[in-house]
């Protein structure tokens, strides 16, 4: 059996105060050290968060600016693709316009030459004529010089 023994008495007094001791002194300050860390590793733990939520908005913001940004470039592409269709029907009426204007004024040139080759023509008719009347004037009239004046009148007149 056990004997109850003043040294097992000591020996667990001993160990009750080293206990005592031990917490007071190393548990303790051991304890605020640890509870310190602790407190370090939420507070680093919390601002990485905190860190992370925050870059997570900016991206949300960037995105949703460069979203923006490209609805806006696209507008201004539309747009101007719309101007330059706006400028390119005007050059193009104005283009149209002018061949209009030089078909009607090559008409008119062409219409006026014509009617000045007409009249030249005619007027060589008329000279033609007058002098075929002068020479049938200085003549005898006759069938054979009627004839005659008639083929000269017409080799002259194909020669022109």
């Amino acid at each position: 059996m056990l004997k109850f023994d003043i040294n097992l008495l000591w020996t667990f007094i001993n160990l009750i105060i080293f206990f005592v001791f031990m917490r007071l002194v190393l548990f303790k300050p051991i304890k605020k050290a640890m509870d310190k860390r602790q407190e370090l590793i939420d507070k680093n733990i919390n601002d990485a968060k905190k860190a992370s939520d925050d870059a997570q908005q900016i991206k949300a913001d960037y995105q949703e600016k460069m979203s923006d940004y490209e609805n806006e470039g696209k507008q201004i592409i539309a747009d101007a693709q719309k101007d330059a269709k706006l400028e390119y029907n005007k050059i193009l009426e104005r283009a149209n316009n002018d061949a209009d204007r030089i078909k009607s004024d090559a008409k008119r040139a062409s219409e006026i030459e014509s009617e000045n080759a007409r009249r030249a023509v005619k007027e060589q008719i008329a000279q033609l004529a007058i002098e075929t009347a002068e020479k049938v004037v200085e003549k005898e009239v006759s069938a054979e010089l009627d004839s005659d004046i008639y083929n000269k009148f017409l080799s002259e007149s194909s020669e022109d």
